[in-house]
């Protein structure tokens, strides 16, 4: 009888506990780390087709059209935006294949990337017609690897961002400045990330960090770095200076290469294709 007893007051606690720690749970507000202003757990999700499988940047234009180029091609894509169920793409050559990662648009001149750390400029694009690329910026040094650059207004400059950059500390990753109005590269670093300040704040040892995208918020005035590799996106001021560290999803970034905001502060990231994926393009709208 007691033994009984006591096998009912087990059950009658344990059942205490489930409900207590039921009604905890639905008074618990569950924290979702995403950027103020965003909810990056859902994103409005274009597919991009087969012409841009490859797609390793974007450049916003205007509500309707977004440039992008594609890994390879010596090629830049309008994306019509109009109707999203049947994406329109006209493109036009601006110059011999090569590893393009990064395309940056300034009034009616683009600025394109290559792996390599050389800048070509294209200009008059909006003419129609191909148009001439011309490299006007080469880093100095071998075995240099580039997937990041964005413009910043307050010193007029393209900024290339290393993602494994042969002087590099394994913990440090650094920002060169292309100025627009010399025309030249500055010698010494614009400014370095610390690895470890990232890994801190995820606290994760292992964490890694290395740029496969970035763009200045028209709003926020801060910088947005989408990693790859350890699908990460970092949020800094305009010197590198980490604020903020997400974590973000495989499924949902599968290989994000391209970032770029509207003036109302929309943002876009472009997923290259992966095995079995098509290109996306993910727009997570800006709710102040």
């Amino acid at each position: 009888m007691i033994n009984l007893n006591k096998k009912r007051l087990t059950k009658q606690i344990t059942a205490i506990i489930a409900l207590l720690l039921l009604i905890l749970a639905c008074h618990t507000k569950r924290v979702i780390y995403t950027p103020k202003g965003y909810d990056i757990t859902k994103p409005e999700e274009i597919e991009l087709g087969s012409k841009l499988r490859e797609i390793s940047g974007i450049a916003w234009v205007d509500e309707n059209t977004m440039l992008a180029e594609n890994d390879e091609a010596g090629k830049v894509f309008t994306i019509n935006l109009k109707d999203k169920k049947d994406i329109k793409y006209p493109n036009f050559s601006f110059g011999e294949k090569n590893d393009y990662e990064d395309i940056v648009k300034i009034d009616t001149t683009i600025y394109l990337l290559i792996s390599t750390g050389e800048i070509v400029e294209v200009p008059g694009y909006e003419k129609g017609g191909d148009v001439q690329g011309t490299i006007i910026g080469s880093m100095a040094g071998k075995n240099n690897e580039f997937e990041s650059m964005y413009y910043d207004k307050d010193v007029h400059s393209l900024i290339l961002l290393c993602k494994s950059c042969h002087k590099e500390k394994d913990q440090i990753r650094t920002a060169f400045r292309f100025d627009l109005g010399s025309r030249k590269f500055i010698d010494t670093p614009y400014y370095t990330i610390d690895l470890n300040v990232i890994r801190q704040k995820l606290d994760d040892n292992r964490a890694e960090f290395r740029p496969s995208a970035a763009a200045i918020h028209p709003l926020q005035n801060k910088l947005y770095i989408v990693s790859s590799i350890g699908k990460l996106l970092v949020i800094t001021d305009k010197k590198g200076r980490v604020e903020q560290v997400i974590p973000i999803s495989p499924n949902k970034f599968q290989q994000p290469e391209g970032i770029t905001f509207a003036a109302n502060g929309d943002m876009y990231i472009s997923n290259e294709a992966g095995t079995e994926e098509s290109a996306t393009l993910l727009k997570f709208t800006f709710k102040e």
